[in-house]
């Protein structure tokens, strides 16, 4: 029951009222008289008991004024000394936009507490609508809708960094030197994901933490909107508290904070407020605990918990950024859980929802938004796919893939992008003063610090490193500032509070065990390794990252360095001398490269000389991706349809040496339904045509014929199953050799490369660094046009042919 107590004034006119009648404060006559009005159909004698909360130590209390008593006794005392109950008590005053308002204060008490939510949930919705329902994103003019944008959260119910864990644990899914390397692995999460929603069924004391930008403030005002409209614990009000505006205020009342919002709309009972709180009909919704300035972060947090002690059986959701988590309101009962990055299933709601947002109508949007998750899913653009994860970088991917319906072949500038985001304009566009030890550290020595440590820890191959590791890493380089400190101690104390800054603020160095750290995406450390290397004056370190050319970990360094380069002219070469030196001293490989050219300037194709010389590369080493010619030709890539063997059999010289040793390759397969079907629709259509047509002109007539004979000597592929096995089994391996023996004679094809195991893995090398060299050209580089044309002419010729090359170019002119 509601109590009430009278105010400094109040007690002025209560002591004038007692004088004016003339009792004393002993006489029961009061009690008797205030009985009889609470209950006037009762009959009460001095000696007879009184009305409930009427008592000779409850009228004394009444007079002082030190505490409060029942609601219905203090009416009551109003009344028999002739005084205005409403005009005496002490009550909150109301807020300053509403002084002078007109009404009187209903007596909530008489009112069932079902009437009093709904009467304040109806008086708050506009509020809560015009307040919570848009949400604004980063280099986005107009706000958007929440429900528009919104994807379910979902949450981690084991907060991964509190978990123990060796390093070794954390690289069983991480092995950057297997062919199917999954950089993803790096933040792989091993426990099952459960939907925000239900979370918040579950608990009803929940502490949500995150990263940066996970989606912690849009989550609690979908829950605000999602009450608000009764779609969600519509039988209580929601009371959304931004922690950075409360803490602003002078005086740190939850309680009156609370009832001031709602006096803003209307309620003006404080009595009112306080009854929801009571019986348990608060959703409290506080966000931002780690925006709080250091200087006001106990006294909110004190005033959190006395709020929830008292109140303790309404709902709360507190929102923190991860790293910031110290205060984990053990004593309340408090269940931490962490918001989990997307999947991808997530990513493409996310997309879709943007798109049809920012789009200038449904079905442009409907339609970039596919395009955009199609693209984001090809494998060259994994490491975008990596970082897409969050909200706040997955508005960025989608605001730069509008402009142009692609990413850009340059993915250095959008990563640039992105750590302005993380570094600088995300905590200003909400207006956060945190309290930066490393306040001297401006965005240019933050974005050095990270650099210095992402090139050490890379060049060492650790993905994960202890706490001790980094911070002598932090402290190695605050040593090395201009007036920096020369004590270790202390240098070794601002490095653990720089580590943690990094941590809460950024969420760029994340803790993924106990004591163990990482970058939050491999790409991140690829990006700053790039970036030491680049502001390196020294032209060693661009020879030592050249030196790691065939090591599959530093091909993304390899190519941010390039686009971050002013000129990539010099790097460029430095990466084309050390491809050909790979096989410059092997006379077998040597002499496989020197085929390769010679048959390349056989035929007549309409592309470009690479290009043909990776078409017989390939054909003649089957093993390799075939697709490689794609790149090396910009018309080459623009015909093509689905794969490579169909725009060569354009040009019958390819799409004969293509038939024959399809088939010469096949025919080694022990499966004869496969060598039926390569008979059937390879070799017979483009030997008929070629023969027919009489189109491939390095056919002598003897040739054609011979060809002819052979090609007549099968059996009908759609003939009978059992004719044709039998036909193989008597005369296959006879037939094939008379092919190979054609091949190599009358095409130059079908040779047996006798190459050592070492050989054919140093020929891999070559071929996936030449293709590496390719996408260094075409990812947006700074690059003359005389080098590019220098490197794309000189790709996969032996040694002697360069030789000559650069004899050539010696010439004075």
């Amino acid at each position: 029951m509601t109590t009430l107590k009278a105010s400094e004034e109040g007690l002025v006119k209560i002591k004038q009222a007692r004088r004016e009648r003339g009792s004393t404060i002993e006489d029961p006559k009061w009690l008797v008289e205030a009985s009889q009005k609470l209950e006037p159909d009762r009959t009460w004698t001095e000696a007879g008991p009184y009305a409930d909360g009427l008592s000779l130590p409850t009228w004394r209390r009444f007079l002082a004024g030190r505490e409060p008593i029942k609601a219905n006794a203090f009416k009551a005392f109003c009344t028999v000394l002739q005084l205005n109950w409403e005009e005496i008590v002490d009550r909150p005053p109301v807020a300053p936009s509403y002084q002078g308002r007109v009404g009187k204060v209903r007596d909530c008490c008489q009112q069932p507490i079902d009437a009093v939510v709904e009467e304040i949930r109806q008086k708050c919705h506009s509020k809560i609508q015009q307040l919570y329902s848009k949400m604004q994103l980063l280099d986005i003019a107009q706000p958007v809708d929440v429900s528009n944008l919104y994807v379910e959260v979902n949450i981690l119910e084991e907060i991964t960094s509190w978990q123990p864990g060796e390093i070794s644990d954390l690289l069983r899914d991480f092995n950057p030197d297997a062919d199917n390397f999954n950089r993803l692995g790096l933040g792989k999460v091993r426990q099952k994901r459960v939907s925000g929603l239900d979370a918040v069924k579950y608990h009803s004391k929940l502490m949500v933490l995150g990263k940066p930008g996970s989606g912690k403030t849009t989550f609690l005002k979908h829950i605000a909107i999602q009450c608000d409209r009764s779609e969600f614990e519509a039988h209580k009000i929601p009371i959304f508290i931004s922690l950075k505006t409360f803490a602003e205020i002078a005086n740190l009342d939850l309680l009156e904070y609370i009832s001031d919002e709602f006096a803003s709309c209307g309620v003006e009972a404080r009595s009112q407020t306080e009854s929801v709180l009571s019986q348990g009909r608060g959703l409290i919704l506080l966000d931002g605990l780690d925006e709080l300035p250091e200087s006001d972060s106990d006294a909110v947090v004190r005033q959190i918990r006395q709020f929830v002690q008292k109140y303790y059986n309404n709902q709360f959701i507190i929102t923190c950024r991860i790293a910031a988590a110290k205060y984990r309101f053990h004593d309340e009962a408090f269940t931490c859980v962490e918001v989990a990055d997307f999947t991808c299933e997530q990513t493409a709601a996310f997309a879709k929802n943007w798109f049809a947002a920012f789009s200038q109508n449904l079905e442009a949007g409907k339609a970039l938004a596919s395009q955009f998750i199609e693209t984001l899913t090809l494998q060259k653009n994994q490491q975008i796919r990596e970082l897409a994860v969050t909200p706040i970088l997955l508005n960025l991917t989608c605001l730069v893939f509008q402009a142009k319906a692609d990413f850009p072949s340059n993915r250095a500038k959008l990563y640039e992008e992105g750590m302005e985001i993380m570094l600088r304009k995300w905590d200003e566009t909400r207006g956060i003063q945190r309290d930066e030890v490393y306040r001297d550290l401006n965005y240019s020595r933050k974005q050095h610090l990270l650099a210095f440590v992402a090139a050490i820890t890379f060049e060492h191959g650790d993905y994960f490193f202890e706490k001790n590791t980094v911070q002598e890493l932090i402290a190695d380089y605050l040593a090395n500032l201009p007036d920096a400190t020369t004590d270790r101690v202390h240098l070794e104390m601002d490095s653990e509070v720089v580590l943690k800054a990094i941590e809460t603020q950024h969420g760029l160095l994340v803790e993924r065990a106990r004591g163990i750290y990482s970058f939050s995406h491999l790409t991140f450390q690829e990006y700053f390794t790039a970036i030491e290397i680049v502001n390196n004056s020294d032209p060693q370190v661009l020879e030592k990252l050249v030196s790691h050319l065939t090591e599959k970990r530093w091909r993304e360094v390899l190519l941010l360095a390039i686009g971050m380069l002013e000129k990539a002219d010099d790097l460029l070469l430095l990466i084309k001398q050390q491809v050909d030196a790979l096989v410059a001293d092997d006379e077998q490989l040597q002499q496989f490269l020197l085929w390769v050219n010679k048959k390349s300037l056989s035929v007549d194709f309409p592309y470009k000389p690479a290009a043909v010389r990776a078409f017989y590369f390939t054909l003649e080493y089957p093993l390799l991706d075939c697709g490689f010619a794609l790149s090396l030709d910009p018309y080459l890539k623009k015909v093509v349809g689905q794969a490579l063997e169909q725009v060569l059999n354009l040009a019958l010289e390819g799409a004969l040496d293509l038939a024959l040793n399809t088939v010469l390759k096949d025919a080694l397969e022990p499966t004869l339904g496969y060598i039926r079907l390569t008979i059937e629709r390879t070799l017979v259509p483009n030997l008929d045509l070629v023969l027919d047509c009489h189109l491939v002109p390095s056919l002598k007539p003897e040739q054609r014929q011979a060809i002819q004979e052979l090609l007549q000597q099968l059996p009908d592929p759609k003939s009978d199953k059992e004719i044709f096995a039998k036909w193989w089994q008597d005369n296959g391996q006879a037939w094939d050799k008379r092919l190979r023996q054609m091949m190599i004679l009358y095409r130059d094809l079908g040779r047996v490369w006798q190459f050592s195991e070492e050989e054919k893995s140093l020929l891999r090398k070559y071929y996936n660094a030449n293709k590496l060299l390719v996408c260094c050209l075409n990812s947006g580089c700074n690059v003359s046009p005389a080098v590019r044309q220098e490197i794309e002419g000189t790709l996969l010729l032996p040694i002697a042919n360069l030789q000559k090359t650069d004899d050539k170019c010696a010439r004075p002119v």
